[in-house]
């Protein structure tokens, strides 16, 4: 990734899904360029409302998502917005529903909450269980953003997961993979004002 470091800006979406990741890059980014495809890794710069901003998938898992995340803060990216899909285990609310994971960035967090509240985007905030945790009071599991919000304090990255559920263990209700990956509006608008306000 050295080879570009000059043209990654410091605001930076990320995905582990490459095919999401160029979805992103066609509906949201202007002047969009793909500098980088490895495998599973994608990244295209470009803006979004004039804004700088990169979009990069990196891969499957938690693992693929922590090595992207060192690479990337080592060029210098300071704010990092991650889409992706949580499991509930509250009946609280339904699959779909827009999730914004505590634990991250508390700027982000209230960026995200005021770009919600200005788009009229319905968005919770709940909290990230354990892997494995099965807490009757509820909350969301997410491994890839537990441990993206643990490299992100270690890397001094600010850091905020904007999930949409795709699975509700209280009901059993499960989305499938391809409306996991079109299904993601609300969550992917959000990420990307939530980027301008910071």
């Amino acid at each position: 990734m050295s080879a570009f470091t000059d043209r990654l800006p410091i605001k930076v979406v990320l995905t582990d899904d490459p095919l999401r990741a160029r979805m992103l890059s066609a509906h949201h980014l202007e002047y969009s360029e793909m500098i980088y495809e490895q495998g599973d890794v994608l990244i295209y710069s470009g803006s979004y409302a004039c804004t700088p901003l990169a979009v990069i998938s990196a891969g499957f898992g938690s693992g693929e998502v922590l090595l992207s995340l060192e690479k990337i803060g080592n060029l210098g990216v300071k704010e990092v917005i991650y889409i992706g899909a949580c499991v509930s285990t509250t009946s609280r609310y339904g699959l779909r529903t827009v999730v914004l994971a505590r634990g991250g960035s508390d700027d982000l967090q209230s960026c995200a909450q005021a770009a919600a509240a200005q788009y009229d985007i319905t968005v919770i905030t709940e909290t990230l269980l354990p892997p494995g945790s099965d807490n009757a009071e509820g909350g969301i599991s997410d491994i890839v953003t537990g441990a993206l919000y643990e490299t992100a304090r270690t890397e001094n990255i600010k850091a905020l997961s904007v999930l949409t559920v795709s699975e509700n263990k209280v009901t059993g209700e499960k989305m499938e993979e391809h409306e996991i990956r079109s299904r993601f509006y609300a969550a992917s608008r959000l990420a990307f004002e939530t980027a301008l306000l910071m």
